[in-house]
């Protein structure tokens, strides 16, 4: 879902004072409308969107009815109106932002991010720039896997790449928002912390590599005694063979170990 209610009206400081053409009464519907929505009354703000689109055609009234729709969960409601304005506003952001955010609410967070930056990546206007962060967070919460208590695990590769680029983009986008970069953060933190190595399980790995190395060392012992330089070949291919299979074996990347752990508790499967 959409990360707060901030993120259903923020896009609306875009539009600045325009109440829109058309008569004047649809511009005072409209404008009753905006105040309404952006109060939480929706039910007060639909009915002020739609009088005024009954009165007009205008980009700004499809973008209203859709924010009330999604704001109660009907985002492929929404969306259609959004893609009405879209329509009616070709290159409007307000339009974009909408659809963008009905994406989201539909999980498809990565997706919504994506296009985003298609359009406003290089933007220095920070409502944009706000929008990106805000999309990129709710990217990384949508790919990561999730127990039924909603705990967050990285379970594959992909998920960690992606947080990872997540949080690092967040913050550079250097938005004002205290909690999005608190919460890139933290992720960046994690994942960093995930990309580490351990031994799994470590006496038995620590013990097979000491075991390892013994046997080829002392095979190019024996076979340098011997003036077999055979046996010393073997104890090097040999020696390096078993400590590459023991890493391989034993060595284990602790967002896996993690996701192992955490597994009989996934109830939702990221991407």
């Amino acid at each position: 879902m959409l990360r707060t209610w901030q993120d259903v009206i923020a896009k609306w400081r875009l539009a600045g004072g325009d109440d829109g053409s058309g008569p004047t009464e649809a511009a005072q519907f409209f404008a009753g409308a905006r105040t309404a929505l952006l109060a939480g009354r929706l039910d007060e703000a639909m009915a002020g969107f739609e009088q005024a689109a009954l009165l007009r055609t205008h980009a700004h009234d499809q973008v209203g009815m859709g924010d009330v729709l999604l704001a109660r969960g009907r985002w492929r409601t929404a969306a259609a109106h959004y893609r009405r304005a879209a329509e009616l506003d070709p290159h409007g952001p307000l339009p974009v932002l909408g659809l963008s955010q009905a994406r989201v609410a539909g999980a498809d967070a990565e997706g919504a991010a994506e296009e985003l930056e298609e359009r406003f990546g290089t933007s220095a206007d920070p409502v944009l720039r706000y929008y990106l962060a805000s999309t990129w967070c709710s990217a990384a919460d949508q790919v990561r896997s999730g127990t039924a208590d909603e705990v967050l695990v990285i379970t594959s590769e992909h998920q960690l790449l992606t947080c990872e680029h997540a949080a690092e983009r967040i913050l550079a986008l250097d938005v004002e928002d205290h909690e999005l970069r608190r919460g890139a953060e933290r992720l960046l933190t994690e994942v960093r912390a995930s990309r580490r190595w351990q031994w799994r399980p470590e006496g038995i790995a620590v013990s097979l590599a000491v075991l390892a190395g013994s046997l080829g060392l002392t095979l190019v012992a024996v076979g340098g005694v011997t003036g077999s330089v055979a046996l010393v070949v073997l104890g090097i291919v040999l020696g390096s063979a078993l400590l590459y299979l023991i890493v391989l074996r034993f060595r284990r990347q602790v967002w896996r170990v993690q996701a192992e752990a955490m597994a009989p508790r996934i109830t939702r499967q990221g991407a």
